[in-house]
């Protein structure tokens, strides 16, 4: 198996797509089968990439926060139906809009084309209806992400700056909807990260390494900058066919150097990734031999969550997919257009990375780069794989 379709894919985002450089592999059965990398870690000076790169994996940030989140509720400590006041009090009340709801923003974040939204709604009094903890996962909330809104810096400058503090003043958001009628790409799993810290009395960071990255041998993952940056790729952007930018070599989502976004704030390399992945893809059970998850809470993971207009919102951003607890999810490849199996599912980053796992075949793949706003035709990467597969 010499994977020649998915190899000819990489090499053509580098050659003909001008990205710096790529990082592949694919799992099987707790088997690497594949590994390729190629290009440069800076486009201007060159230096070939090693395949021990350190990048800032944004959004692939939420897969691992919702294990966690997951771990906690095989322990019983919630339902996925309580109302998350019971545990952030904060949140009890929260004030809603009546103007429509613009998907378009949240779809630009979904892609790397934005950081943040730009919200001004008009509050137009309370929400019925509790947010849940199954409405964090789904990102049915009506949360916002908006990151430069003025609770979030109001917070920042009277000196509450942990990640308690900061999810504690984004329950002063206005509400884009009543909870669980619509979807919108938002903070909730920043919040679930906070939940986390409520439910296992643990420092989120603590609560990872003890229960996630130590038992999968995940030596270089972790929140903020490497101490030694030099394993960091330089990171660019392209938006909207520019040309190609640097960008500070800095993670806007982490808020504050104590806040541990639950939703984009960990740097993790490749090889550590594809091992997150590999578990998730086994049923919950890490190529180190260590159970994570129950199975049965796997399948939950990967079950589509959204009917109605949240569903019709989310096939607007993931054609063919569904939602399930913080992870797409693979329904209809008659609009997909991939060959991939229905119940493939995962999630991506701003900078273009992409997570695949296939819990029918137990196949994961991990696809890193370094470009905001340019993601990669993942549609491509998951058909290249398949042909190589002979399946």
């Amino acid at each position: 198996m010499n994977f020649e379709n998915l190899k000819k894919c990489m090499d053509e985002h580098v050659a003909h797509e001008h990205r710096p450089s790529v990082d592949v592999a694919v799992y099987r059965n707790h088997e690497l089968l594949y590994r390729y990398f190629t290009g440069v870690k800076d486009a201007e000076n060159g230096g070939e990439i090693k395949g021990d790169e350190q990048y800032f994996i944004y959004s692939m940030t939420k897969m691992i926060t919702c294990c966690c989140a997951l771990q906690l509720y095989e322990q019983g400590k919630y339902n996925l139906d309580d109302p998350i006041s019971i545990y952030l009090p904060e949140y009890e009340k929260m004030k809603i809009t009546a103007e429509a709801l613009n998907t378009e923003n949240a779809k630009k974040i979904a892609s790397g084309q934005s950081v943040g939204e730009d919200t001004n709604a008009q509050d137009d009094g309370y929400a019925k209806t509790p947010i849940t903890v199954r409405h964090l996962f789904t990102m049915t909330a009506g949360l916002d992400y908006n990151i430069f809104d003025e609770p979030i810096k109001n917070s920042v400058a009277e000196g509450k700056t942990s990640t308690r503090d900061l999810v504690r003043a984004m329950a002063d958001k206005t509400l884009g909807f009543e909870p669980g009628t619509r979807f919108r790409y938002s903070l909730c799993h920043d919040v679930l990260g906070a939940l986390v810290e409520v439910w296992s009395g643990m420092r989120f960071s603590d609560y990872l390494k003890k229960n996630v990255f130590e038992p999968l041998g995940m030596n270089n993952t972790f929140f903020g900058l490497a101490s030694d940056v030099s394993k960091m790729p330089s990171l660019y952007s392209r938006y909207e066919n520019q040309p190609f930018r640097k960008q500070d070599l800095s993670c806007v989502y982490t808020l504050s150097p104590d806040y541990e976004s639950g939703g984009a704030g960990l740097t993790s390399t490749t090889e550590d990734y594809a091992l997150f992945l590999d578990m998730v893809a086994c049923g919950g059970v890490g190529k180190t031999g260590n159970r994570l998850l129950k199975e049965e809470t796997v399948k939950l993971w990967g079950t589509n969550q959204l009917s109605g207009a949240a569903a019709d919102d989310f096939d607007q951003m993931r054609r063919g997919y569904g939602y399930g607890l913080g992870v797409r999810v693979h329904i209809d490849p008659t609009r997909s257009g991939t060959i991939s199996p229905v119940g493939e599912f995962g999630w991506d980053g701003a900078a273009g990375a992409f997570a695949m796992v296939d819990p029918v075949n137990n196949i994961s793949l991990t696809y890193f780069q370094n470009v905001l706003g340019f993601a990669p035709d993942q549609c491509a990467i998951r058909n290249a794989l398949y042909k190589d597969l002979g399946l």
